[in-house]
């Protein structure tokens, strides 16, 4: 009997990440599917000009009917909620124990819990952010490499933001922003001018007033960098 050759890939999760890998996938040329968690995320990626399944990632049986198991290779855990990666990783290695698993984390305990459950790879875009910001202010030489070869294709672009005097983010908590559901970007955190170029990270917990002259540091797509920075240039 002929076995079947492993070479699919499939994404699950609806957001800016998703979309960088399956652009990077479709211009290599590779077959992989989209998979999203409802209906809302699919419009949001046919929007994008990918076609995205609906699948109930929590039944094994439609895991199995994806290929997971028989034909797939690769599987992009990128769901926003690190509990929801946790449980696709177990589903998936119990189905198939050589499938490789890359997952999308937003803190380093949840990122031990999901190499516990099988993960081969764990992403944390806060802590390659993090680095990259230290970079872009300690080592510009180095920051412009890593710019070109992590953020070369512009599918994500790291960028930084001044607060203008009387924009709708001037005076604003750092805390109550919530970017995220107003655009199609991550908030990295924010540099304190007053403290000269410290960093807050928004995942450390401490919330920060902003002041005009901030610069807040975001990831995400150039277009919604653009609508971001043309929004924030209204003074109100």
């Amino acid at each position: 009997m002929r076995l079947v050759e492993k070479n699919k890939i499939i994404i699950f999760g609806c957001n800016s990440l998703s979309v960088a890998v399956a652009s990077q996938l479709e211009e290599r040329g590779c077959d992989f599917q989209l998979v999203a968690h409802d209906a809302i995320c699919i419009e949001s990626m046919a929007d994008r000009g990918y076609s995205a399944l609906e699948v109930d990632y929590t039944d094994d049986d439609k895991l199995k009917g994806l290929g997971i198991g028989l034909d797939v290779a690769i599987i992009f855990a990128f769901f926003e909620l690190d509990s929801k990666n946790v449980f696709l990783t177990i589903s998936v290695k119990d189905l198939d124990p050589d499938v490789r698993v890359i997952a999308l984390t937003q803190s380093d305990d949840s990122a031990n819990k999901l190499r516990a459950a099988g993960v081969n790879k764990v992403i944390n875009p806060y802590e390659i952010s993090g680095r990259k910001i230290h970079d872009m202010l300690k080592r510009p030489l180095i920051a412009e490499v890593i710019e070109n070869v992590v953020f070369g294709k512009n599918y994500l672009n790291l960028s930084e933001l001044t607060v203008d005097k009387g924009s709708f983010l001037d005076g604003k908590m750092l805390g109550t922003l919530e970017l995220s559901k107003h655009y199609d970007l991550v908030l990295i955190g924010v540099v304190d001018r007053e403290l000269g170029d410290e960093f807050i990270f928004l995942s450390s917990g401490l919330d920060h007033k902003l002041d005009h002259g901030d610069v807040l540091v975001v990831i995400g797509p150039p277009e919604e960098l653009e609508r971001l920075r043309q929004d924030a240039s209204v003074v109100a």
